[in-house]
């Protein structure tokens, strides 16, 4: 009986979902971050006018925008060999 020889095989990142974009207060006060954070959206249009309305409630002025893309790691035959 033959053994077949290993396919070459290379790993690829695939994105599998939408975006997702949310804002966090950093702002120290007393020496601990604020940490009030936005809701989570598929845009980051909606960060700014969080952002300003936090400000303007708080007379807060950090922030931090953070993105998310959820993604999975597979894995394909290498090219040139099938």
């Amino acid at each position: 009986m033959t053994t077949s020889a290993p396919v070459p095989a290379r790993k690829e990142i695939q994105i599998t979902g939408i975006r997702k974009h949310v804002a966090e207060c950093v702002t120290e006060i007393n020496g601990a971050r604020c940490g009030a954070r936005s809701n989570v959206w598929d845009t980051a249009v909606h960060l700014n006018v969080w952002i300003l309305a936090h400000a303007d409630e708080s007379e807060h002025k950090k922030f931090v925008k953070h993105m998310e893309d959820p993604v999975n790691v597979y894995t394909k035959p290498a090219k040139g060999r099938q």
